[in-house]
């Protein structure tokens, strides 16, 4: 931490800071500026806006492999500077945080080179390509004591912090099963071209790895089981896609389900698909217990479905709950009471967490310890799909 400090301080004069600003400041290295780079280079941009912090957080440097398209989305992104060289950027004393936003196959090196070189790392899902590779990098960020974390946002939607807590204290009982799917469309079409998520070498896997990733770190977010085993079927429906060599073969799933027994003897059911027609982003999880059940989708994110077998019968049935209150996580920062928020502000809610941490020392969740757990049942999964058998997950 008092290092953190001293590196921020020392280039507190940098031309995004204010003359007048007097918190330490923390600079960041964003590695990868599309998509997932979009959304975290906003978050850089607003979460002092909304959240009051320990450190001004300042989206210094954007790294990619083309420098011209780096420094285009450093100006989009509203990064200060932009290079190809991320050898040199983690040489800079000034730079305390790199994010990795970048393909699944460069998380691993990045993030081992950004920990030995004494910085904090936030990276994106899925932590790893291999369970191997994954413990690698929680075990380095032990041993150089670095802050780490995992982009697995849907963590901290109001209304997911509101479900752990309220399962956490009981009001649905013990759970008993638990109910996830995530749904897309966008591969359901042949013509769609092949990218870096259609190859194992890049991706690892397909909707597995994309998708159920997300649905096996809320569950342990929301419950706080832990899975045992599980058992996983799979299909890749288009084999090839257009490439710009002509056809390109396609290596990983289009579709995987798997079934899941938690320690304590709980049960769940899992799909992730990206070629359910009609299914944009419908990532739903309903958790039933021994009193009542809870249910969230992240296209209605800001409500959260409950039912509770101690309201009077004649009243019984799934109300809505409106998570955008003042009392609900996280809302107060934003607008008054029943505003809403989206997307965005998921990746604002954990990075605000973060900076938290860096200041008070607790524990940041999730960190590569839980991208690690996630990363076991991914590959259990894997395993029990190519061997046609129930798959312990392993420790």
């Amino acid at each position: 931490m008092a290092a953190i400090v001293r590196a921020a301080m020392s280039i507190a004069s940098t031309k995004n800071v204010g003359q007048s600003q007097k918190k330490p400041v923390l600079n960041v290295a964003m590695v990868g500026h599309a998509f997932m780079g979009r959304a975290h280079g906003n978050a850089y941009r607003q979460v002092n806006r909304f959240f009051d912090l320990p450190f001004q957080v300042v989206p210094a440097v954007v790294v990619g492999r083309d420098a011209a398209r780096a420094r285009a989305a450093a100006d989009k992104l509203g990064f200060a500077e932009a290079t190809a060289d991320l050898d040199a950027v983690l040489a800079r004393k000034d730079i305390a945080l790199v994010d990795v936003a970048t393909p699944n196959d460069s998380h691993h090196s990045i993030a081992m080179a950004a920990i030995e070189a004494g910085k904090h790392v936030l990276c994106e899902k899925p932590l790893a390509l291999t369970v191997e590779q994954a413990k690698q990098m929680a075990q380095a960020a032990k041993k150089k004591k670095a802050k780490v974390g995992v982009w697995h946002n849907y963590r901290r939607a109001p209304a997911t912090r509101l479900a752990a807590a309220m399962i956490a204290r009981g009001d649905i009982g013990d759970v008993r099963q638990v109910r996830a799917v995530y749904l897309q469309d966008w591969l359901a079409d042949a013509s769609v071209p092949a990218s870096w998520r259609t190859n194992r070498k890049l991706a690892g896997s397909g909707a597995h790895g994309d998708l159920n990733a997300h649905l096996i770190d809320l569950t342990r977010a929301l419950t706080g089981l832990e899975f045992e085993a599980v058992c996983g079927v799979q299909q890749t429906f288009t084999k090839e896609r257009p490439g710009a060599k002509g056809k390109e073969k396609v290596d990983v799933d289009d579709a995987f389900c798997f079934l899941a027994r938690f320690a304590g003897g709980a049960i769940g059911t899992y799909e992730a698909t990206r070629v359910a027609p009609g299914r944009k982003n419908h990532n739903r999880i309903e958790i039933s217990g021994t009193k009542g059940s809870i249910a969230w989708n992240l296209e209605r994110m800001n409500e959260l479905e409950l039912f509770a077998f101690a309201d009077k019968r004649d009243a019984q049935g799934f109300r809505t709950i409106m998570c955008m209150d003042s009392v609900h996580p996280y809302a107060a920062n934003w607008w008054p009471d029943g505003h809403i928020v989206g997307y965005e502000h998921t990746f604002v809610h954990h990075l605000a967490d973060f900076v938290q941490s860096l200041a008070s020392g607790e524990r940041f969740a999730p960190d590569f310890d839980d991208g690690l757990a996630v990363q076991l049942v991914l590959e259990a999964a894997l395993q029990s799909a190519r061997t046609d058998r129930w798959v312990d997950v392993g420790g």
